[in-house]
């Protein structure tokens, strides 16, 4: 069993604050029982406060947000406000593995359509009152009564207790570093999870061959006792971050070093924003078609595998600006050949530098085109798509799945859809599926398990955009060091690929693994580790009687180099899953 402790590093009174709530939390909350649940105020002792609200869900939920305990923020919220959320809860969830019950913190934009969170954070309680601490930063202004401190409780059947809910805005000049925060942990984070050698023993099953060398001589003799030594040079699993090419084309020596970076880490790359349509399309600003071709086709000719992104984002906020002038005009109708047109001409002018395109993005929420054309038109994308580009691989990309659990609405709505496009006849081939986090770190082995979930459709998966937008660094390559293993650990998974990783160069500069200075933060050395250390082959052996040996490593291309007789031949070798075989001479 696993159990979350949480400790404070910090401890001392907080700096100068005020409320930004207009009464007790607790006192605010009227009591109510339906059939799936109760919420009742209890008393408390020996605890900072004399009252909690207790919630007992009496039947599973598939979202936290159906059942939620909320009270709007009479105070107006100023970007850059330091903001500071602290809560006492204990629980229990006698059907969860851990026995802890479980709740996620949030502070939202109280209003359709997109509820923006500033904080969101899952908390686990178990038997003991424990307190919870969590510093933010306000990312933009909000008017008094416009946001809401929320605590979503949709769980499985548990209890779960609150009490001493305190939300501050802190005095000017406070800096988050000041401020205590409970440590971020996530379910299965134990040394001793189960997962984890599960995980082992599919990696060695899936990710490893075994790689044979005989040594000849000049006759195709066997050479007994030659030393023989086998080094791994590339891995045949994409480990990949997508770059900002005008970054990658600036002078100066923090883009030197970016540049280098990119060569060092990845074996794999694709674009963040230029292959997108406005950018495309741009004859202004930072991209051009040009410059993006030709630094994809670098990578390309340097043996790289390149990942296209994105043909069409069907939501008018993701159209070029031409598009959207259309709408709702007598000239709307020419859209869908638009598009067509659209998805020709840039998989035909990277046809030969791109080796795989997500042709449709996040169709969950941007679905303005088929809401208007009907949804047969996704068909149609992707077939345009095969015209042009008859070997690559072609992918639907969406977000909130791999942190959602297998069952969810959300990866309901991904699987109708790929089903409907294959029942469709459309030549798609893969499922990507985005990976931005934040505090709310998923379980490992449910990761493992919407996996599984979408492996029956018989498509390569791929994560396509990773970062995890937290301050706490050891929590953030701790799970960095968790999440790449899960993956590479199924057999359907082909890739990983991150959305940025240089502070100077990312959407999320607390996701990146390298500060502005290019310091390496602890989730670099998680990920160098892996990838380079402990998923890394390099052995020595020595022929036996017959002139051969066996190695077994990790699976993608290797340098092989025999030394007999005062001289040494080097080899180049791909080992596949079933095995290599390599015969080297010695003349």
């Amino acid at each position: 069993m696993t159990v979350c402790l949480f400790a404070h590093a910090q401890d001392r009174p907080l700096p100068a604050h005020e409320s930004m709530l207009a009464e007790d939390f607790v006192a605010s909350l009227s009591p109510r029982e339906t059939e799936k649940a109760k919420i009742e105020r209890v008393a408390v002792a020996g605890q900072p406060f004399a009252q909690a609200v207790r919630v007992t869900n009496r039947e599973p939920m598939q979202q936290f947000y159906q059942l939620q305990l909320s009270m709007v923020c009479p105070q107006p919220v100023k970007k850059k406000d330091v903001l500071f959320v602290r809560f006492h809860a204990r629980g229990n969830a006698p059907g969860d593995e851990t026995g802890e019950a479980r709740g996620h913190a949030y502070f939202q934009k109280n209003s359709p359509p997109d509820w923006n969170k500033l904080l969101s954070s899952e908390f686990r309680a178990s038997a003991e009152w424990r307190r919870y601490d969590y510093p933010f930063v306000a990312d933009r202004d909000f008017a008094a009564g416009e946001t809401a401190l929320c605590f979503g409780l949709g769980y499985g059947r548990q209890v779960m207790e609150i009490g001493g809910v305190e939300f501050l805005r802190m005095a000017p000049g406070t800096e988050l570093k000041d401020l205590p925060r409970t440590p971020i942990t996530y379910p299965g984070s134990a040394p001793d999870a189960p997962w984890r050698a599960a995980a082992a023993a599919r990696i060695e099953e899936h990710r490893k061959g075994d790689l044979r060398v005989r040594v000849v001589d000049a006759q195709g003799q066997p050479v007994p006792g030659a030393k023989v030594e086998v080094a791994m040079k590339r891995h045949a699993f994409h480990f990949s971050s997508v770059i900002n090419i005008p970054r990658f084309r600036s002078e100066g020596p923090e883009y030197d070093m970016y540049r280098a970076k990119v060569r060092e880490l990845f074996n794999a790359t694709g674009n963040e924003n230029a292959l997108k349509w406005p950018a495309w399309t741009s004859v202004a600003g930072h991209y051009n078609k040009e410059t993006t071709v030709a630094v994809l086709r670098e990578f390309h000719e340097a043996g790289y595998f390149v990942r296209g992104h994105v043909m069409v984002w069907p939501s008018w906020r993701n159209l070029p600006g031409g598009i959207q002038k259309l709408k709702d005009t007598p000239e709307q109708d020419r859209i869908p050949q638009l598009v067509l047109d659209h998805i020709r001409e840039v998989g035909t002018a990277t046809r030969d530098v791109v080796d795989e395109w997500d042709v449709i993005n996040e169709t969950r929420v941007n679905h303005d085109l088929m809401d208007l054309f009907g949804r047969e038109i996704m068909i149609d994308w992707f077939k345009a798509a095969r015209e042009v580009l008859p070997t690559q691989d072609l992918f639907i990309n969406d977000y909130s799945i791999l942190n959602t659990p297998p069952g969810s609405a959300n990866h309901q709505t991904y699987l109708e859809t790929i089903r409907f496009l294959q029942a469709g006849g459309a030549p798609i081939t893969g499922v990507g599926f985005q990976g931005h986090l934040g505090t709310n770190l998923p379980d490992p082995a449910m990761v493992y398990r919407t996996l599984e979930e979408f492996a029956p459709l018989g498509l390569k998966m791929r994560v396509t955009e990773f970062d995890i937008d937290i301050l706490d660094e050891e929590a953030q390559a701790r799970y960095t060091r968790d999440f790449m293993t899960v993956l590479f650990s199924h057999p359907g998974v082909v890739g990983f690929q991150m959305w940025g990783f240089w502070e100077g160069a990312h959407w999320k500069p607390n996701g990146a693994m390298y500060r502005k200075n290019w310091e390496p933060k602890p989730n670099a050395e998680a990920y160098r580790d892996l990838v380079f250390r402990e998923w890394w082959t390099r052995a020595e052996a020595q022929a036996g009687d017959d002139g051969s040996c066996s190695v077994r490593g990790f699976l993608g291309d290797y340098e092989v180099t025999v030394e007999a007789g005062g001289k040494r031949e080097t080899v180049p070798a791909k080992l596949v899953k079933d095995g290599t075989v390599v015969t080297v001479r010695i003349p």
